[in-house]
């Protein structure tokens, strides 16, 4: 053959038409091509995150410290001192007569200001109406005592018997004689002389009294 290409130009040709064939192939694809020489990037590996370290000191208690109770503080009774004669007032409200005998009926009455301890006894008199004792009673005992607040009335009986004195002076009356003073009755009327009758001039007066009792 006379008209030969060099060879130069067939190899370059062939380039050429290998080339374009290639780019066919790959513009036939879907998709992008894959990057020649390029590596494939590595699967996501999932780190997991570490908890927060606890703490080691020890968690605050949540129990209520208990509290303590105060102790009540006891309150003193106030005291309650004896009944003052001055602070008292008596009155024969009633004579009664019966066998031989005379029984008044008395009212006592706290006019003071504050509770007071009473006897439930005293030592009871018939008195004449210028202070002379007519008949005079026995010391008494006794282991009962009332509190009178003020204003109370408290009663009693006092029997007479066996008067075989003098007249008495009028008005007649009784007192009560306490530890710390006397308490003498205002009598039934200004001129009362009520007494017993004398059963016997050999025997001797007798004069008593009932508890107190309001």
């Amino acid at each position: 053959m006379t008209n030969r290409l060099p060879l130069g130009t067939l190899t370059g040709a062939s380039l050429i038409i290998v080339a374009v064939a290639v780019a066919a192939i790959v513009l036939g694809r879907p998709g992008p091509a894959p990057t020649v020489g390029a590596s494939a990037s590595p699967p996501a590996v999932a780190v997991a995150s570490n908890p927060p370290a606890e703490s080691s000191s020890p968690a605050p208690s949540t129990t209520p410290t208990p509290t303590a109770t105060p102790k009540p503080t006891a309150t003193p009774k106030p005291t309650v001192a004896p009944c003052d004669p001055a602070g008292l007032a008596a009155r024969i409200t009633l004579w009664e007569g019966a066998a031989g005998n005379r029984i008044a009926t008395v009212e006592l009455k706290n006019t003071g200001t504050s509770d007071c301890i009473l006897g439930d006894r005293s030592r009871p008199k018939l008195l004449g109406g210028d202070g002379s004792v007519l008949i005079d009673g026995k010391e008494t005992t006794t282991s009962h005592e009332l509190v009178m607040a003020p204003g109370v009335i408290h009663t009693t009986l006092v029997d007479v018997a066996n008067y075989c004195g003098p007249a008495p002076v009028a008005p007649v009356t009784v007192a009560f004689q306490f530890a710390n003073g006397e308490v003498r009755a205002t009598p039934l009327s200004p001129t009362d002389a009520t007494v017993p009758p004398c059963n016997g001039p050999g025997q001797p007066a007798q004069i008593d009294m009932h508890p107190w009792s309001s």
